[in-house]
């Protein structure tokens, strides 16, 4: 008896279709399409974004070290004018006489650069701790800054004290118009003694902070 060839097929349905691939079927993806797809399955520990964190009470540390920072820098210059209070005392009797030597300012302009200098190194390492234990820059220049302004309300008071070797004439005499001139001049130059002190104290933290993964960059 005769059979119909289309009864019994030669080969069963879906059987080798998964050795047998046609290449220029339309659901191929290239190359280019596999590397867009989703990895699925779990992500290594070193593929997992990790956002660095700052340290607790990172502003409060920073604000105590920058204004430890300026009492410090005050206590070296208070103890540079005590020393040196002999050379005060010469440049006042110096000024009231208008007679102030070449050698005499000289000196003095010494001892003021050796005072601005070590307030400057004080900054800086204030900066530096601030960087190791706070991390954030912008906490280095406000601890920096808060520093100066102590040192500069400091060094106002001490002014006013006639027997302060470095005491001198702030402006605040004269009624209300000279109090008004030597706030003002007394505050822009705490301004100016403070953003110093920022900028070197946000040296110092950068130096300290620039390979830190909080500002290099972090995985994912």
């Amino acid at each position: 008896m005769l059979h119909d060839p289309e009864e019994y097929p030669k080969h069963q349905a879906g059987r080798g279709k998964r050795d047998h691939h046609d290449p220029f079927a339309p659901d191929v993806q290239s190359e280019g399409e596999l590397e867009e797809r989703p990895r699925r399955g779990p992500v290594h520990q070193r593929e997992r974004a990790s956002t660095p964190q700052l340290p607790a009470h990172h502003g409060k540390k920073a604000l105590t070290i920058g204004t430890s920072a300026g009492i410090l820098a005050s206590a070296q210059g208070i103890v540079i004018t005590l020393v040196n209070s002999g050379l005060y005392q010469q440049v006042s009797k110096a000024n009231d006489a208008n007679n102030l030597s070449l050698g005499l300012a000289e000196t003095l302009l010494a001892i003021t650069c050796l005072s601005f200098f070590i307030s400057a190194l004080i900054y800086f390492i204030a900066g530096l701790v601030i960087g190791k234990v706070s991390i954030h820059r912008g906490w280095a220049f406000i601890g920096g800054f808060a520093g100066g302004l102590v040192s500069s309300v400091i060094g106002a008071i001490l002014k006013q004290l006639p027997s302060y070797p470095n005491a001198g004439n702030t402006g605040f005499a004269g009624g209300l118009l000279g109090f008004g001139g030597g706030l003002t001049a007394l505050l822009i130059g705490a301004i100016i003694l403070s953003v110093l002190a920022g900028t070197v104290s946000l040296l110092g933290s950068w130096l300290t902070t620039r390979r830190h993964p909080y500002y290099v960059g972090y995985s994912g």
